[in-house]
């Protein structure tokens, strides 16, 4: 996988629709998704989002990783569902976008 571990992540954002990322995505966060694609890496990085973690142990395909690479875009890969990939990221400390929570809920 393609991945910058120095870059620090402030938020995480778990969407499918990449119009939902464009609209609710916040700069700096990590995608959780499902869609192994190309486009799910030009959205990130018009977003400016850190990484995306492709979910449920779906191929990461030549052409994401090319495009991640060129777009500085960190890509991770994991055999987890994305419910269970977002609860263990919660666990950890990384923290949802939310506009109705504090930032230290």
């Amino acid at each position: 996988m393609v991945s910058n571990l120095d870059a620090e992540i402030s938020g995480c954002f778990a969407a499918d629709l990449m119009s939902d990322v464009l609209a609710f995505a916040h700069e700096g966060s990590l995608l959780v998704t499902g869609l192994a694609t190309e486009q799910t890496i030009r959205t990130a990085a018009v977003k400016h989002l850190m990484a995306v973690v492709v979910v449920e142990g779906k191929k990461v395909g030549s052409d994401m990783l090319e495009t991640a690479r060129e777009e500085t875009v960190s890509v991770f890969q994991t055999p987890l569902s994305k419910y269970e990939a977002c609860g263990l990221l919660m666990q950890a400390g990384l923290r949802p976008y939310r506009d109705d929570l504090p930032p230290d809920a």
